[in-house]
């Protein structure tokens, strides 16, 4: 399986060729791990896995993301042309978004998207956490830039979160951080890019914490004032 590739002349140059079957698998260990976390539910979220051809594996529309088989994946050109689907399936509903950060990243071979609960908590509250904050999503993560609402789907949303992942300095950001609609993650694979959510949703949950923690202190020493 492909774990590491450069860009050359616009495209991805792989080590190997990652297979759909090989390809498929991934995803849905990637999927099962998200749904065992609590990341994803109903069937919200996706998955994919850009192939040795150029083409994307990308999980269907409407379907638990933790209950798929390598067999339920749709196979996606980037210009959006569907070239497989499965019993009629649908390539999901944020397809833009994956086809814009790959042709705006050639280093980029994967990408998860989750409606993480903590992430969606604290920017409906009007918060956006620092990846700085802790040293484990310093390190992992760099930063994590934040991208303002968009409609989903969209084109102009898909447009703003390509650019978000192309934004200097070096290291590129790996992770953007979504208002109201959850997080994305860029890897090498499905499982990584997996990892990442994870970590955005621990910085999301330790931001939160620390805030209920300072409200908390904050009323104790009010009372403590008024006693």
């Amino acid at each position: 399986m492909v774990v590491r590739g450069a860009a050359v002349a616009g495209r991805t140059a792989y080590d190997g060729e990652v297979d759909r079957r090989r390809a498929g698998e991934a995803i849905v260990r990637a999927g099962a791990r998200l749904g065992q976390r609590g990341l994803v539910a109903a069937g919200e979220g996706n998955l994919s896995y850009r192939l040795a051809t150029g083409d994307v594996l990308i999980t269907p529309t409407g379907r638990h993301k933790d209950e798929l088989t390598a067999d339920d994946l749709v196979v996606v050109a980037l210009d959006g042309t569907v070239r497989e689907a499965p019993d009629g399936g649908r390539p999901s509903s944020d397809i833009a978004i994956h086809l814009a950060v790959y042709r705006a990243r050639p280093d980029v071979h994967a990408l998860a998207h989750a409606h993480l609960p903590a992430s969606m908590g604290l920017t409906l509250a009007g918060e956006i956490p620092d990846a700085a904050a802790l040293p484990e999503t310093a390190a992992a993560l760099y930063r994590v830039p934040f991208v303002p609402f968009g409609a989903m789907g969209s084109d102009e949303l898909a447009g703003r979160i390509a650019a978000a992942l192309v934004e200097a300095p070096e290291p590129l950001p790996v992770s953007v951080l979504l208002e109201r609609h959850g997080a994305i993650a860029v890897a090498d694979d499905p499982a990584t890019a997996a990892d990442r959510l994870e970590l955005v949703e621990v910085l999301c949950r330790a931001w939160r914490d620390a805030l209920f923690v300072r409200a908390a202190r904050a009323a104790l020493g009010e009372a403590a004032h008024s006693a």
